[in-house]
């Protein structure tokens, strides 16, 4: 709850920024930019949803599974690293894709993988879930950059890929936050 507040505070001092500003820090156009506003959200979803199970799904397996510590590091570690790795196939072959079925991927996968976790009373399921989860933050942080770089002026690339970096590391505020809530 205090990370929403912050978050909230800091959006509406950002907002009266910008509007005393529109082509300071972050400009007006770019916070307009119908493509640019969906992949941030989007990303900071997958993001938040990616730290969330990075906080749970360990301390699940261990004090609801019977699961020592040293079993929980390796399959964690094992099934973030199968994420990752597969993350760099959608990321090199999104080009060849259209956008829409990326999306359909980021967005399916994304959603099944947070109800996965939650519903399944199996270590395993959780472990694909994890694993899932970290495949579509990692590769959509990687693919949906370029959509958001590529619906702005060249002049404003720079800034709008650190606004949208800016979203991805939300959620890994947002993610630990959530996390607690739904252990505690």
């Amino acid at each position: 709850m205090p990370a929403l507040i912050c978050a909230a505070v800091i959006g509406a001092a950002l907002a009266a920024r910008v509007r005393s500003r529109p082509n300071g820090f972050v400009p007006a156009t770019v916070l307009r930019t119908p493509v640019f506003l969906g992949v941030s959200v989007l990303v900071c979803a997958l993001s938040t949803s990616y730290f969330s199970l990075l906080y749970t799904v360990p301390r699940v397996l261990e004090e609801d599974g019977g699961w020592d510590p040293g079993a929980v590091g390796t399959a964690i570690l094992v099934a973030l690293l199968v994420g990752s790795a597969a993350s760099w196939l959608l990321a090199a072959s999104s080009p060849r894709m259209s956008r829409a079925m990326v999306l359909a991927v980021l967005l399916a996968l994304g959603a099944l993988a947070p109800i996965a976790a939650a519903v399944t009373p199996w270590a395993a399921l959780m472990l694909v879930a994890a694993g899932v989860s970290v495949f579509v933050s990692s590769s959509g942080q990687a693919t949906l950059s370029v959509y958001a770089a590529n619906s702005v002026p060249d002049a404003q690339r720079p800034i709008t890929l650190a606004l949208f970096t800016l979203c991805y590391q939300l959620g890994g505020a947002f993610g630990p936050a959530l996390s607690a809530l739904l252990i505690t």
